[in-house]
């Protein structure tokens, strides 16, 4: 059945603490979608949650490597499937051994959404016709984790 919330960023620091506010709940092991738009606040809410669990680096889009690994308390990988162009690819990726020490946060899933295990949380991002804000929709299977953000 499943469960969702809405939330309104009016900027980007309170993008951040979105994904600060969330970290608790994607913990090892944990697979988080973001689906949305190029300058939607997709990267910035990734920086929230590598905040939350003390990474010394400060996330970035990885678009060019497909996955950035940052380190803390646990670690944060960050995957970016644009520049795929076929979601066999996937497979090259190795994702179950990044869920051995981290979260996994995976942009543009759709490319390979056939291959990809289903998400703990998936978080839907959209414009808003303010320039700052930003429609930030988070949905999951498991209800109670909706409840408590």
């Amino acid at each position: 059945m499943g469960k969702s919330i809405n939330i309104i960023s009016h900027s980007p620091e309170e993008t951040v603490k979105i994904g600060t506010k969330i970290a608790p709940f994607i913990g090892i092991g944990k697979i988080v979608y973001l689906n949305g738009d190029l300058g939607t606040g997709k990267t910035t809410l990734v920086q929230g949650i590598t905040s939350y669990y003390n990474c010394l680096q400060i996330a970035k889009s990885p678009t060019f490597i497909i996955i950035s690994s940052y380190k803390g308390d646990i670690q944060v990988h960050h995957c970016d499937l644009f520049r795929i162009n076929n979601s066999e690819e996937i497979f090259d990726l190795s994702i179950e051994e990044y869920l051995e020490t981290g979260n996994l946060i995976i942009e543009w899933p759709e490319k390979a959404s056939i291959y990809l295990p289903p998400p703990t949380l998936e978080i839907n991002f959209q414009h808003t016709s303010s320039d700052t804000n930003r429609n930030i929709i988070l949905y999951s299977e498991n209800e109670e984790l909706i409840d408590a953000i």
